[in-house]
């Protein structure tokens, strides 16, 4: 008797599928936890104004501190009198707006999984990756060519605000600032003397707009006055490599016998060192073109004190006060499903007389990842 055989080529043979699917999971977010309401201490400050009403600009004043020395006894202080001096950050806001099309009825029957949940789970980590690389280029004041940015090209400037790469004041280039784009070396990594110079740099700008860096604030983190260097995940293990006894490691096991659990590497930091927290970013912004030949690749930590950068969102045209709007609607007269987003906000560097605040950008080689 002839038997039937279904052969693993049959076309009509039935499919199971597994109850779940391998998920490929969005970069971790560094930057929204430095966010803070106007008038503290964190290092993006939240602005709000455009949240208020019908209006696309901000614009911030800085009133510079006074310089100079007083009239004493036997001077006349008629015409020596001081002079209020301003200078003004303009940022913007604008849309940004995106969609999965998770097709029709019949693509949801041919498989065991949700298309329209995995549509809205993965919509919106790409709105969180979004979020985070137009922040972390408008701090970086680049693109950069690193493939860390992955919804933007090389060629973006900057939405709905461009991009400023950093003044000479607010540029550490190299192992000790001394280099130039052009004289970077490869082994100009960044070590635990870096840290000591940088906090030096931000100790010495004592303010005078406008041809003086204005005076860095340190921000708050966990109640204590700290700076913080974000650093991409290749320069915090050059970093750690720093060995020895004053290393890093002898830092942080010092620093964690004296405090405990208070030590930062339990408060979702990376390490401490002399006043500097140290964290890693997943997104990062690298160069390939430094050093005298134009092809030693570089990554710009950010070295932040307080009001580093800003973020600002609008409402229009939102429900409920919203700063993202996620709905479904549909296509080919109601053949396919489609998910889509918009968000209205934007984010920049704090930049007054062309010069950054609260902020420095630091330059480095660093030990490709292997």
């Amino acid at each position: 008797m002839a038997r039937t055989t279904i052969l693993p080529t049959d076309p009509n043979k039935r499919k199971a599928w597994a109850a779940t699917v391998a998920q490929d999971s969005a970069k971790e977010q560094y930057f929204s936890r430095l966010i803070g309401e106007e008038g503290s201490y964190s290092a993006i400050l939240k602005k709000t104004d455009t949240e208020k009403g019908a209006a696309d600009e901000i614009v911030t004043a800085l009133v510079a501190k006074f310089r100079g020395a007083p009239v004493t006894e036997g001077q006349k202080l008629a015409g020596r009198e001081f002079k209020l001096q301003h200078a003004a950050h303009t940022m913007r806001i604008n849309e940004f707006r995106h969609g999965v099309n998770v097709g029709a009825r019949i693509e949801q029957s041919r498989v065991g999984y949700n298309l329209r949940k995995q549509g809205r789970e993965k919509l919106t980590d790409y709105i969180k990756e979004l979020y985070e690389e137009v922040i972390c280029m408008a701090m970086c004041g680049a693109r950069g060519t690193g493939t860390e940015i992955q919804h933007f090209d090389t060629s973006y400037a900057g939405y709905p605000n461009a991009l400023r790469a950093p003044d000479t004041a607010h540029l550490y280039v190299g192992q000790d600032g001394t280099k130039a784009k052009a004289t970077l070396l490869a082994t100009d990594k960044m070590n635990l003397a870096t840290l000591n110079k940088l906090r030096t740099k931000a100790k010495k700008m004592l303010g005078g707009q406008p041809d003086a860096a204005v005076k860095m604030e340190q921000m708050r983190k966990n109640g204590k006055k700290v700076y913080c260097l974000a650093v991409a995940p290749e320069v915090i293990q050059d970093v750690r490599d720093d060995s020895g006894a004053q290393g890093w490691f002898e830092a942080q096991k010092a620093l964690t016998t004296a405090i405990g659990k208070e030590s930062e590497i339990f408060q979702g930091g990376a390490g401490m060192f002399n006043g500097v927290l140290i964290d890693e970013m997943e997104t990062c912004v690298k160069f390939s073109d430094y050093g005298a030949g134009a092809n030693v690749p570089a990554a710009r930590s950010l070295f932040m004190g307080a009001n580093a950068g800003c973020i600002a969102h609008g409402t229009k045209g939102m429900a409920d006060g919203m700063s993202v709007a996620l709905d479904e609607d549909t296509d080919d007269r109601k053949h396919d499903s489609i998910l889509f987003f918009e968000m209205i906000f934007g984010a920049d560097k704090s930049n007054f007389n062309s010069m950054d605040y609260g902020l420095i950008s630091v330059d480095t080689a660093f030990t490709a990842a292997v």
